[in-house]
């Protein structure tokens, strides 16, 4: 367990001694497709990192119809805002392939925050860097078109595209796999896709977006 935690990017300058007393609080959950992580309204009592794999965060609106928030991706924390602010999950988060996500106990670990000034500021350039990531949502969904779309989840998100399957990809995108299927042929007869390496050229895909 010390070894996933020393993995995750909010932990990785701890000392061994920290990443222990952390580890006794968490559980490494192996969760299948469709697994409910909470659904929104539960009380956030855990902070949950993805480790592997891609997690849906959605509510449900009075038709009964998902509104997508987000997709989260590896080494991400998933509606960490909640545990901090102390408010209930704000939405449903649920695993759009098989996940591993780190549970961990969100008091306790808060005890260790107030101590150690170190992972404090680690958790506050977290925090900046969700509002980053927030701003690069708007722009992903509604800025770029769905070429330059594919172009920068190509780029950004290389493993999961070759690990998930394209009808799974359109939807985190926001667009039809028929248009997805094209725009990768044309990418791929460019050269651009590699897809027996599993490798894309992102200097080149760059230039779309």
């Amino acid at each position: 367990m010390k070894v996933q935690l020393k993995d995750v990017f909010l932990f990785k300058d701890l000392c061994d001694d920290t990443l222990s007393q952390i580890e006794e609080f968490t559980t490494l959950l192996k969760l299948s497709k469709d697994n409910i992580l909470f659904y929104e309204g539960d009380e956030s009592e855990y902070l949950y990192i993805l480790t592997k794999g891609i997690v849906k965060l959605y509510k449900t609106a009075s038709n009964d119809k998902e509104i997508i928030m987000k997709y989260f991706h590896s080494n991400e924390l998933i509606a960490e805002v909640a545990n901090f602010e102390e408010i209930p999950y704000p939405a449903t988060a649920q695993c759009f392939m098989e996940c591993e996500v780190l549970r961990i106990d969100f008091a306790k670990l808060k005890e260790i925050i107030y101590d150690d000034p170190k992972l404090s500021f680690i958790i506050q350039r977290s925090l900046i860097k969700k509002i980053r990531n927030l701003e690069k949502l708007v722009s992903l969904h509604v800025v770029l078109d769905s070429k330059e779309r594919i172009a920068k989840y190509l780029c950004e998100h290389t493993e999961d595209f070759f690990n998930t399957k394209n009808i799974m990809v359109a939807e985190i995108l926001n667009i039809s796999p028929e248009t997805l299927s094209r725009m990768l042929r044309v990418f791929k007869d460019d050269g651009l896709i590699d897809s027996k390496a599993k490798t894309v050229d992102k200097e080149k895909l760059k230039l779309f977006f």
